[in-house]
């Protein structure tokens, strides 16, 4: 059982997206993530992740989600804010990360798992 967190950063009405290389699956859309860390809160992962993925750190905390992800453990959903002009950064060339401020509705669901649908059709609304 594997617990994940999501940091999801939104700005003025839209929300990052990221489309990056992943091993085994190619090109995928997802949330800035990863696995929660022995001694970490959901929050802190995603703070970290979102860091080490993106660059981004002192966001403001909006809300905070948790949901069952696909491998049964639980996923966090780390809602934050960006404030205009902060822009993710490429980290690590190997991931061969393309970022999208997107609004909701335009969100490429079809690419996303099952939990993350549920979340952005249940929540991220919220978080205009």
């Amino acid at each position: 059982m594997k617990n994940l967190a999501m940091a999801v950063v939104v700005r003025k009405g839209k929300v990052l997206i990221q489309k990056r290389f992943r091993p085994g699956k190619g090109m995928v859309f997802e949330f800035p993530g990863g696995s929660v860390d022995a001694g970490e809160s959901g929050e802190q992962a995603a703070i970290r992740e979102l860091w080490e993925e993106t660059g981004l750190k002192n966001l403001k905390l909006l809300g905070s989600h948790k949901a069952k992800n696909d491998c049964g453990g639980e996923i966090h959903y780390v809602v934050l804010a960006a404030s205009t002009g902060i822009e993710p950064q490429m980290i690590d060339p190997e991931r061969q990360q393309t970022f999208y401020w997107l609004e909701p509705s335009k969100v490429p669901l079809q690419y996303f798992y099952r939990a993350d649908i549920g979340f952005i059709e249940s929540h991220l609304i919220k978080y205009k």
